[in-house]
């Protein structure tokens, strides 16, 4: 592909990092080397102009302490020494000078104001040359001055070997560089192609229960896959719960439209009938009001369990709110002759959405009152246990049979016993899609005829 189109490869993301990878690394390894060469250098010419300066003071200290001659002889003496020696000038209108062999280029004028500069002060004598040398020099106590100076040449070609070292070392630093860059591309685009190559299956496949496996290789990257993995969850999950909610409307509304539709065809032929035709609306504003709560139900159910309930999480004390509900049922419960008794400490803080919780307590002892029969007794009991607060309805009422237990739950079920009572089959299912949302979860226990106990758990 990019043998086809090579802008796509200036474009690609792995290229622009192995690029920018290599580049810096190339940079780096020569900023260190710089800076080595740089510390050799010094030391090379510190070196040598230590040295020089200490023969400078040792000729000084042979000429003033034993006389002109053993200066000569000291400084003629090897023939093969490498240092320029010059003295001049002074009480003895000293004029020596030495000049090493291989010099032929030397010429004396060229020492000039560097000769007499004095005092350990260094001077280049043909600077940029390959012949350059470098002098320094040293006033004596009767005015000569003495100067010493030796070539670069020997310093500087070591420098050459060392420079020629780098540049041929720069070489496999590219080529490391660019195969480390290209390993570490690999690595950290991997994940980004998995996700691609995921995304690509679902698209083209409609396979939305496909996931990226975490391989626990690196935090960062298996944290985007789990991200990744959670956001394709909540979609499947949304996608589930619309289509589950689609096929129980679909399911459930027919009987209700039905319904609607015979009742508006009944009045329809009895239109000369006032008294009928009024009767007949009523029905229908009736049955098009519980169509609306079963909308709205399904709605809400559907929201909670996919994730996507809006909470208005406050902490709040929850035991005024079950009191509330309690002096709200107890006129029911009164008229059908069942007995509500309510015992919970005053304080018991959680943080939750209070209407929704609200919600969630005025279902269960709504439920409760339904099933139980006159003379029966219901119990609403709270506690803290560690780190979440327990709301417990226990009823006397009908119970339910194990085969239904499991059943209760989902979404418009409603059981053999519970036909003939008023209900939706979708209360059971919003109290445990609402507390799903405050990250708690509801148990039930229950035998027939001997009531039902049905505990709420949500994180305080």
């Amino acid at each position: 592909m990019f043998l086809k189109n090579p802008k796509l490869l200036f474009k690609s993301s792995s290229f622009r990092l192995i690029t920018l990878y290599t580049v810096l690394f190339v940079l780096s390894s020569l900023v260190i080397n710089l800076y080595i060469y740089s510390v050799i250098s010094d030391y090379i010419y510190e070196q040598s102009r230590s040295e020089i300066e200490e023969d400078l003071n040792d000729l000084a200290g042979i000429y003033q302490d034993e006389g002109m001659d053993a200066f000569k002889l000291e400084i003629f003496e090897d023939e093969e020494d490498p240092f320029l020696v010059r003295l001049f000038g002074g009480e003895r209108d000293a004029d020596i000078l030495r000049v090493p062999k291989g010099w032929d280029e030397f010429d004396e004028e060229e020492l000039g104001a560097g000769a007499g500069s004095g005092n350990n002060e260094w001077a280049f004598v043909r600077e940029g040359e390959e012949d350059a040398y470098e002098i320094t020099s040293l006033t004596l106590e009767d005015g000569s001055v003495l100067t010493m100076g030796q070539t670069i040449a020997g310093r500087e070609d070591l420098l050459r070997r060392i420079r020629n070292v780098y540049l041929f070392a720069i070489i496999p630093v590219i080529i490391i560089a660019y195969l480390g860059g290209l390993f570490a591309a690999d690595r950290a685009l991997n994940p980004i192609r998995q996700l691609i190559n995921t995304l690509n299956s679902i698209v083209a496949k409609a396979k939305i229960d496909m996931r990226v496996p975490v391989r626990n290789e690196d935090k960062l990257n298996d944290e985007l896959i789990s991200l990744f993995n959670t956001m394709l969850d909540r979609i499947e999950a949304l996608v589930n719960g619309m289509r589950s909610v689609l096929d129980n409307v679909a399911h459930d509304l027919r009987t209700p439209m039905t319904r609607l539709r015979g009742t508006a065809e009944m009045a329809l032929q009895s239109s000369t009938d006032g008294e009928a035709l009024s009767e007949a609306l009523s029905d229908c504003i009736e049955e098009s009001e519980r169509i609306l709560i079963m909308l709205n139900t399904l709605m809400d159910v559907s929201e909670a369990e996919t994730g996507a309930m809006k909470l208005n999480l406050e902490e709040m004390n929850v035991a005024p709110l079950i009191d509330d509900v309690v002096d709200l049922y107890g006129y029911v419960a009164e008229e059908k002759g069942v007995s509500v008794h309510a015992g919970f400490p005053g304080e018991l803080y959680l943080t939750a959405d209070r209407s929704r919780i609200r919600q969630v307590l005025a279902n269960l002892l709504d439920n409760a009152i339904k099933y139980t029969p006159s003379g029966g007794r219901i119990d609403i009991e709270a506690s803290r246990r560690e780190k979440e607060v327990e709301i417990t309805v226990k009823d006397t009422g009908i119970g339910i049979s194990e085969d239904e237990l499991d059943n209760i739950w989902d979404r418009l079920y409603r059981g053999d016993k519970s036909r003939s009572q008023r209900g939706l089959g979708l209360g059971l299912s919003l109290v445990k899609a609402i507390v799903g949302a405050h990250r708690g979860y509801v148990e039930v226990s229950s035998k027939p005829g001997a009531g039902s106990v049905f505990s709420v758990h949500l994180p305080a």
